[in-house]
């Protein structure tokens, strides 16, 4: 090499990203997902202000930079596009009405316009800078693509901060631009939907459900003109060979759908099957995961806040009710019978005494905090100290499991008035109105239910949070229960050790959500079992 061509080099790669930074952004590229289902907490203003400033840095021809962005948080304004979108989405249907696709199309969530927290609509400007932009007049269509690419930017940056963006494009595009009042010369290129997800798929949703596999690279690359092919990578031509560079194959995940894929069936034919091999897979960095030896932990505990006339049963029941799990009389019994699943059952804070022998059995785990919570209608549920001990009634639990083996865990509870606490929790932490959150638990009156309603809306404002806390340590101490408090120890702990953990409930679910808040890792190990009718 030529003296001046090294120095050239040199300073080629001087501008070079590091292979960490390399890495994340290719991370980013392909986590990447059009996302449907969201939560219903706001996304702070820095972050907000973060996504649009990488939006804003995107190329446009001639600099022009013909984007808008319209906030769209009005529900009115949103329930209007939200009609839009349901007509033209039977129009589309309409054309499926008949053949193999149309079941499968009406299985799909194609919008979450009303549940994100925010809307945005990503206009183009055509007059701007009209005199004369530089690159334009050859190819107009510039415009709107280099809006597209500010689209590119602001959903990149969104999954960057854990943040989910769904475009919507079955819509009447002129009612939405009246909708909106967007001027003569202005365009909408996208809306898009915008907030926390509920999850990031593996791979894309059509993908997974079998509606279309991602298109060979290989294929798609021409060398000089249309159709010759260019040998930029190695050729996979033959069925069942992968279809992955060897880059993308270094993970485990990526070679768990690549092996997943190349099995002799319809891809996304297995549906949550086939995530859940994958999540396994990547959990326990194996293409062959094992799930033969299996636990449940039921967490009990006794809850002050039924003093308040929440609940159809006395907290009695909550004892009787373990003494049924230890007896193996419970309907979780037989079903762990039928699973060989071995259970747990552990005692978090029960207001009741046990007999000597039952405190001999192997399965049985004594641990209460305390003899029930406090009404935390009045006070704090407990306190920080006695928080931090459930916690570490449930981490226990995990580290008893990797001792003797255990491949996966399930968590499940007991606790009369704990749908009351878990519904609190999720107005906490969620941001939900207690009218969306709270049920009829084990059936109780409507006269129960508005006043379990009027309690969780009340301890929620009266337990303002303390600034720089922990949220989800926070609000478990004010309404939580300390077997809520035990499962997120639980939750916890399987995140630390990369347990895979079955949610399983309601109120299973709330002490997820602390845990989330606490460590979101914690989402890596969760699987989450069942909708409950709960609300």
């Amino acid at each position: 090499m030529k003296a001046e061509e090294a120095h050239t080099a040199c300073e080629v790669l001087a501008d070079e990203f590091s292979s960490v930074e390399k890495e994340l952004i290719q991370r980013v590229i392909h986590a990447r997902r059009d996302i449907r289902q969201f939560r219903s907490a706001p996304i702070p203003a820095d972050v907000l202000l973060r996504i649009l400033e990488a939006a804003h840095a995107a190329p446009s021809v001639g600099f022009m930079q013909p984007w808008n962005f319209i906030l769209v948080e009005s529900r009115e304004t949103r329930r209007k596009i939200k009609e839009s979108f349901v007509t033209i989405n039977a129009q589309e249907k309409s054309v499926l009405h008949g053949t193999a696709r149309d079941e499968l199309y009406s299985s799909l969530k194609l919008e979450g316009i009303l549940e994100a927290p925010l809307n945005i609509a990503v206009t183009c400007d055509h007059s701007r800078n009209e005199s004369f932009v530089l690159g334009r007049a050859p190819m107009p269509q510039t415009a709107p693509y280099s809006v597209c690419l500010a689209i590119e930017n602001l959903w990149l940056a969104a999954r960057a901060e854990g943040v989910g963006v769904g475009w919507v494009s079955i819509l009447d595009t002129p009612a939405v631009e009246e909708i909106l009042c967007l001027p003569s010369g202005v365009e909408l290129v996208a809306y898009l939907c915008v907030g926390y997800p509920v999850e990031f798929r593996s791979i894309p949703m059509l993908q997974e459900v079998g509606w279309k596999e991602r298109a060979h690279l290989q294929k798609l690359i021409f060398h000089n003109q249309w159709g010759t092919p260019a040998e930029l990578l190695p050729v996979h031509s033959r069925e069942g060979e992968s279809s992955l560079s060897p880059q993308q194959l270094d993970s485990i995940s990526a070679r768990a759908w690549d092996k997943i894929n190349r099995k002799t069936k319809p891809p996304g034919s297995l549906g949550m099957l086939e995530t859940i091999a994958v999540r396994l897979a990547e959990l326990q960095q194996t293409l062959e995961p094992k799930l033969r030896r299996k636990r449940i932990c039921v967490y009990a505990g006794c809850h002050g806040v039924t003093m308040e006339g929440v609940s159809a049963y006395p907290s009695e029941v909550t004892e009787q009710m373990v003494l049924n799990f230890l007896s193996g009389g419970a309907a979780i019994n037989v079903l762990a019978r039928h699973g060989g699943i071995q259970i747990h059952v552990v005692d978090a804070g029960v207001a009741g005494d046990w007999p000597a022998e039952l405190l001999r059995q192997p399965d049985f785990f004594p641990r209460g905090v305390r003899k029930g919570t406090r009404n935390f209608f009045q006070e704090p549920a407990m306190t920080a100290a006695e928080c931090r001990q459930a916690i570490d009634i449930g981490r226990e639990q995990v580290r008893l499991a990797v001792e003797t083996g255990i491949e996966v865990m399930g968590i499940g509870e007991m606790g009369i008035g704990n749908t009351t606490a878990a519904s609190a929790l999720l107005v906490a932490l969620l941001g939900f109105e207690a009218q969306q959150a709270v049920g009829r638990g084990t059936g109780i009156s409507d006269a129960v239910l508005d006043r379990k309603v009027e309690v969780v809306a009340g301890a929620v404002k009266k337990h303002a949070p303390q600034a720089g806390r922990p949220l989800g340590q926070y609000w478990l101490e004010a309404v939580g229960g300390y077997e809520i408090a035990a499962m997120t120890g639980t939750i916890l702990e399987a995140a630390e050790v990369r347990m895979p953990l079955v949610v399983d409930g309601f109120i299973a679910t709330a002490a997820a959500a602390a845990a989330f808040d606490i460590d979101p890792r914690c989402r890596e190990v969760c699987f989450f079992s069942h909708r409950s009718d709960e609300q």
